[in-house]
């Protein structure tokens, strides 16, 4: 039978783990080894350190559940350390995320990058301009594409931000901000209907949920003109009255 496992480009449910009684470590020295211990198992979405009243404790974060299970089970066989040589004493944790958060889009471009390769996805903006509103009002509108080449498929998510003016603040750095903002929410929209099937642990599936939709609806045809004229013959216009002419006469 089959072990399939889906990932989505959303912030992971579950799959922590829980390390208490770290001591003779500093707090960044912790992460740091954390981090280095357990990302061979899978792609880490956050190490996090924190002080108790005598010691450390810490959580890491998959976004794979397979992985989670594997860091744990190596824990528990004793076989990973920290730098210190201290042994680690690991759970399950209780800690979740509620609901279906997206990830940050450098987070989204690093997970792909794991699973899909450097080379494995591109993107590009198809729409990102200030829209009419408002004198006061600065809005942006985005649309941005994924493409998938190896797998034949793509997605588009679109973006939309606005702000009004401040007095104490510049125009031209409100709609730096805005625009920046509006690309930043269709990247997010596109990289939240990319699913990542995972068989077995090492075949990859990608799909793309079409149930998911934008905020707004984008028409391609908003980038082309209505009507474009490269050339027009204009006739002799003696030519066309006497053709008139003979037109009434007959």
């Amino acid at each position: 039978m089959c072990d399939v496992e889906v990932i989505e480009f959303t912030v992971p449910r579950g799959n922590t783990l829980y390390f208490a009684e770290i001591s003779s470590l500093t707090a960044d020295q912790a992460y740091l080894s954390l981090h280095s211990a357990y990302s061979k198992f899978g792609l880490i979405y956050q190490v996090i350190v924190k002080s108790g009243e005598s010691c450390l404790y810490a959580y890491v974060k998959f976004y794979s559940a397979r992985s989670a299970c594997s860091a744990r089970a190596a824990t528990l066989r004793k076989e990973i350390q920290l730098a210190d040589g201290g042994a680690l004493k690991v759970s399950n944790s209780c800690r979740s995320s509620a609901g279906n958060l997206p990830l940050p889009r450098y987070k989204c471009e690093e997970l792909a990058n794991y699973y899909l390769g450097f080379n494995g996805w591109r993107s590009r903006i198809l729409y990102h301009r200030r829209e009419e509103s408002d004198p006061l009002n600065v809005k942006y509108v985005s649309v941005v594409e994924l493409e998938f080449p190896a797998a034949g498929l793509s997605c588009e998510g679109a973006g939309l931000c606005e702000e009004l003016y401040s007095e104490n603040e510049n125009s031209a750095a409100l709609s730096v901000r805005v625009a920046k903002r509006s690309l930043g929410e269709a990247f997010l929209a596109a990289w939240s209907k990319v699913v990542l099937v995972v068989i077995d642990g090492r075949k990859l599936k990608l799909e793309i949920n079409t149930t998911r939709t934008d905020n707004f609806f984008y028409n391609p045809l908003w980038d082309e003109p209505a009507v474009v004229v490269n050339h027009v013959d204009y006739p002799d216009l003696d030519t066309v009255d006497d053709d008139c002419e003979q037109i009434v006469n007959d």
